[in-house]
């Protein structure tokens, strides 16, 4: 009987330290996928400038011109590279527009943010980059409060569902102890 309740809180602690120390991982998480897409955003932004400046070398330059009025012109001469430019052009905007949202969100939310980002309609190309942050991450030891916060939460769902594991396997155990 008391290896049975060892046992028991044992699973207990483990379900609740194990998702806590999982959900203090959330905000370490964002940051790393936050600073994925400042980072692909200024290496797409290399990118454009590149491209630009190499059909302005063709084309020449216009005083003023914008780039809707750039991508205008390059339509007429050059179909094929206008839209890889314009695709280019939306690709960042759409990075920078997804890191922007998050940085703008409170410590607390920015995880819920990115996971939003993440799930959004570009869902695809973000879940590549979500999945490369993922595949380069170590755990952290983060003092934030987020983490602190996130970290109590999995302590208490972890808790919870040490209990429902435990009341799912041994639905008598509740009746003896």
């Amino acid at each position: 009987m008391l290896l049975t309740s060892c046992f028991f809180h044992w699973i207990r602690l483990a379900a609740a330290l194990g998702l806590a120390l999982v959900a203090m991982q959330a905000p370490a998480v964002t940051r790393e996928y936050q600073a994925a897409l400042l980072q692909l955003v200024r290496s797409s932004g290399q990118e454009i400038a590149q491209r630009k400046e190499s059909a302005l070398r063709f084309y020449g330059t216009v005083p003023g011109e914008t780039e809707e009025q750039f991508l205008a012109r390059l339509r007429a001469v050059e179909p094929s590279n206008a839209e890889t430019f314009a695709a280019a052009l939306d690709r960042q905007r759409s990075l920078q527009a997804s890191y922007e949202s998050i940085e703008a969100s409170p410590a607390l939310l920015r995880p819920f943010e990115a996971a939003k980002d993440v799930l959004g309609e570009d869902g695809a190309a973000r879940r590549k980059i979500a999945q490369t942050v993922l595949d380069s991450f170590s755990p952290q030891l983060d003092l934030s409060l987020a983490a602190a916060v996130y970290g109590l939460a999995g302590l208490f769902l972890g808790s919870l569902l040490g209990e429902l594991l435990i009341s799912a396997f041994l639905p008598r155990h509740r009746a003896a102890v």
